[in-house]
């Protein structure tokens, strides 16, 4: 949202060269550009390892909490929280890493509790669709983030350009008046 109100505001004439307070960010994590602040997606790049270890601490949580609950309560929703937090915060990789560890760990859970299947090769079909299920949310919330980055970095260039062009049309409008008239 911020980014939009951004963008509207570059279309508005005569604006201000500092950003209005409504966009202004409060995190750490503001980007600068030539007078304009807002908030920036990488703002949690530093805590990378600290995202992926509290998601591989809730996918043991919920592990354990699967576990012990036996097959009848499906936790299975629960599984996108740990796959959400290392795809957005972890990137694609590592998203896909969580993933893969979250269809592992639903079929270990699964499995110790002896959920009864009338065919046997069920249990894959149920792990293989939960792991396509984790996969495509890891691909996706990776590229809205990607998506998301680009957008930032289009908006760097958008405003440094309008600052470029702003002191442009400064400098020619003062050339233009220390010009004397040919009349």
């Amino acid at each position: 949202m911020d980014t939009i109100r951004a963008i509207l505001y570059l279309m508005l004439p005569n604006m201000p060269s500092s950003c209005p307070k409504e966009i202004m960010a409060t995190t750490e994590a503001t980007i600068t550009a030539k007078g304009w602040r807002y908030s920036h997606p990488l703002a949690f790049d530093q805590h990378r390892t600290a995202a992926m270890l509290v998601s591989a601490a809730i996918l043991a949580a919920l592990s354990l909490l699967d576990y012990i609950t036996g097959y009848e309560f499906g936790f299975f929703i629960f599984y996108f929280i740990p796959v959400a937090i290392a795809a957005w915060y972890g990137g694609r990789k590592n998203g896909i890493a969580m993933a893969v560890m979250c269809g592992i760990c639903w079929y270990i859970s699964d499995r110790l509790t002896h959920h009864p299947y009338s065919r046997p090769y069920f249990i894959y079909w149920e792990t293989f669709m939960r792991l396509v299920s984790f996969l495509t949310t890891s691909l996706t919330l990776s590229r809205i983030r990607a998506l998301v980055l680009n957008e930032e970095h289009i908006l760097v260039e958008l405003l440094t350009t309008r600052e470029e062009l702003n002191q442009y049309r400064q400098s020619n409008i003062e050339n233009a008046s220390k010009q004397p008239s040919k009349e």
